[in-house]
């Protein structure tokens, strides 16, 4: 890995600061990634399909994030969810949008 390509995230989980490098499509989702790395428990029920809103994350950063679209909106909106901060991390893509993101595991 070339370290211009490295992608860092700080990634809080259960109150503890994690700092991963990672790179472009090493993870097909931020959701992998969280999951292989911290084992949060009850993660990402549903395996990435967007529908059971267990892998919600809330970015430092409201800016647009690209993302997978698939079912994200309309599950978020189930939810009451309007926060634009807030995003189903199965939906994002691991890119150079997501560096020196600060991203918090929501319970």
């Amino acid at each position: 890995m070339n370290k211009q390509d490295e992608i860092r995230i700080k990634i809080i989980s259960d109150g503890e600061e994690h700092l991963i490098s990672t790179y472009r499509n090493e993870y097909r989702s931020l959701m992998a990634l969280i999951s292989d790395k911290l084992y949060p428990d009850g993660f990402g029920e549903c395996g990435g399909m967007g529908r059971c809103a267990t892998c919600q994350v809330r970015l430092d950063n409201t800016q647009e994030i690209v993302g997978i679209d698939r079912n994200e909106f309309s599950t978020l909106f189930k939810q009451g969810i309007t926060d634009p901060s807030v995003r189903l991390s199965c939906q994002l893509l691991i890119n150079a949008s997501l560096n020196t993101l600060t991203i918090t595991v929501l319970a």
